[in-house]
Formats: C-alpha cells, structure tokens, sequence
C-alpha cells in the first residue's frame, strides 16, 4: 500500500545517524510501493541537512550526496490542494505545525498511511484517522 513520506523518515534513509529500524523498514517497503509527500518535502529536506551540516553533524559533501541520493528516490509530489484556512484549521485542531498539517491533509485526501518519526505527528495519527506506515 502507498504511504505519505515525511522527511525526518526520508533523512534516515540517506544519514546514518538519523537512521533507526523504521526507517530501514520504510526504505524497503519503498522499493515495492509508490510513496507520496507534500510539496514541502523537498525544502524540509534540504534544510534539515543544512541544518545537520550547521551543527557539524554531517560534511558538505556528506550533505550534497544525500541530498542527490534524495533527488533520485523522491517521493510523488503533491502540490496542496487544500485551501489555506482549511489547513489551518487541521493544523488547529490537531495542534500541528502548518508543515506537519500539511502531511496529515496529504494521507486524508489519498487515504493512505503516514511513514513518520516525529512525535507530535504520531500522537495525533489515530485521533484524525490516519495509520501509521
């Protein structure tokens, strides 16, 4: 089945220190089925190596590679399509960041599970109906 990539899953396939088992899993599981992620992704990326790479937790180089590795494996890019204040208020009702609504609206609108590390996102995953990849 299909699921959503959120990029802090995305980061463990490509950064070892960001990897863990789930992400390992994931990274299989892509091989056999198509994965989605708002068009968000690609920035949320870049800026967690940009980040990693500030914090001198991985190289430039170590950054660029993951990051060209990334650009071939990238996910079906959805651009939203949800209006502004709908997402706004999911981002309420689930007191998510815009870029973590942004995920959820994603796996609503395709009906598909959610492949994701991030606590706060996890939390709210049965509550809004959304499975866990």
């Amino acid at each position: 089945m299909a699921f959503v990539l959120d990029a802090s899953v995305a980061l463990g396939w490509v950064v070892a220190r960001q990897a863990s088992a789930y992400s390992r899993r994931m990274r299989l599981r892509a091989r056999r089925e198509p994965y989605h992620a708002p068009a968000l992704w690609r920035l949320e990326v870049v800026n967690a190596l940009r980040s990693l790479e500030r914090r001198r937790a991985i190289s430039a180089d170590a950054a660029a590679t993951a990051a060209d590795i990334l650009e071939r494996m990238q996910p079906v890019v959805h651009e939203g399509a949800m209006p502004l204040a709908d997402l706004l208020r999911l981002a309420r009702k689930f007191d998510l960041s815009a870029y973590d609504a942004s995920y959820l609206a994603l796996a609503l609108e395709l009906g598909i599970p959610i492949a994701c590390s991030d606590g706060p996102m996890k939390a709210v995953l049965g509550r809004a109906g959304v499975k866990l990849a």
